[in-house]
């Protein structure tokens, strides 16, 4: 009987060490869910920057992406100016005393008002009001004497400005300092940009609207590329300076060649608000300092002449494109 018992607990065993390892067999191991890779984010289009050439009007991204005509003139006639709307959809143009509209993003032109005015008025320059409800224009009459207008978008009337009503709808930049006695202060009020007699040349400075504390901050004797006929009596001159838009900078042309009858030139440079290198932001010379920056203050736009150059605040211009009178597209 016990070795009845002991055969039985052994087959027992025997069919439950079975059963286990069958059933261990038929387990199947769920696979993991594939893990779905991070969208890459799409990177932010560069900015617009608008320009003229060759009477037309174009646009290129800072990067010298996608320049494209935005704006073909009529025959015998060509494209004067031009202004950004403020939120950056659509540049407004000028051609004879008619304003038109082109959208950035369609192309599609429409009419945008008309200068009714005496006879022999033309438009010199345009600008947009503060709020971007009219078109503030610059023009020159009959007798070449200056003429201020206002003409709301997409109307025909206008009405004369004088300078001091033509200020209050203009947004304001700082002055630029051309002469000793002049000065400009910057966008936060605190500080006056001047140029005073150091030795027998000029140099920059700032002051604290405060206390009266003054800084110089630039040393033309550091810089090179000054020929003979610039350096009256041996001192160094600055022709131009300016604020960058959120005061961080300052720009300056020094005064490094003169022709025989006069005319004088600078390349571009640029010098923390309060001192430190003096970096070159032009290869050619020009004639005065530009204030296209760009909202954030990184990005300075200007034409050298006959091309549009970009310029970062650490020294590096870039030609894009041939062109001139260029304009940075207001970014939201």
């Amino acid at each position: 009987m016990k070795a009845y018992f002991r055969i039985h607990l052994i087959l027992l065993v025997c069919i439950s060490a079975f059963l286990s390892v069958a059933c261990g067999s038929k387990q199947t191991v769920q696979p993991q869910a594939a893990s779905s890779p991070t969208p890459t984010p799409t990177p932010k289009p560069k900015p617009f920057v608008a320009f003229l050439k060759d009477g037309d009007l174009w646009a290129i991204r800072s990067d010298g992406a996608d320049e494209r005509v935005l704006a073909v003139s009529a025959e015998g006639q060509t494209i004067q100016d031009f202004v950004w709307a403020i939120d950056g959809s659509r540049v407004y143009y000028v051609a004879g005393l008619k304003f038109y509209e082109v959208i950035i993003a369609s192309g599609n032109l429409a009419s945008a008002g008309e200068l009714t005015a005496p006879p022999g008025v033309t438009i010199d320059r345009i600008e947009m009001s503060r709020d971007g409800s009219a078109f503030l224009i610059n023009a020159v009459d009959a007798d070449t004497f200056n003429r201020l207008y206002a003409v709301t978008v997409g109307q025909n009337e206008a009405r004369e400005l004088t300078i001091d009503q033509f200020n209050e709808l203009i947004l304001l930049r700082s002055p630029v300092v051309k002469t000793i006695g002049e000065a400009s202060v910057s966008s936060d009020g605190n500080w006056i940009l001047f140029k005073d007699i150091v030795g027998a040349g000029e140099e920059l400075f700032v002051a604290s609207v405060e206390t009266g504390a003054r800084i110089q901050v630039t040393n033309l004797y550091q810089l090179g590329g000054f020929e003979a006929s610039a350096e009256t009596e041996g001192g160094r001159r600055i022709m131009e300076a300016a604020w960058s838009a959120d005061g961080r900078y300052i720009v300056f042309n020094p005064i490094q060649y003169c022709s025989e009858i006069g005319l004088c030139s600078g390349r571009l440079f640029l010098v923390e608000a309060f001192g430190g290198p003096q970096l070159q932001l032009s290869i050619d010379m020009m004639v005065s300092v530009p204030n296209g920056w760009t909202s954030d203050g990184n990005l300075l736009v200007y034409d050298d002449g006959s091309r549009v150059v970009v310029a970062d605040t650490q020294g590096f211009p870039k030609a894009l494109t041939e062109g001139h009178h260029p304009k940075w597209q207001p970014v939201q």
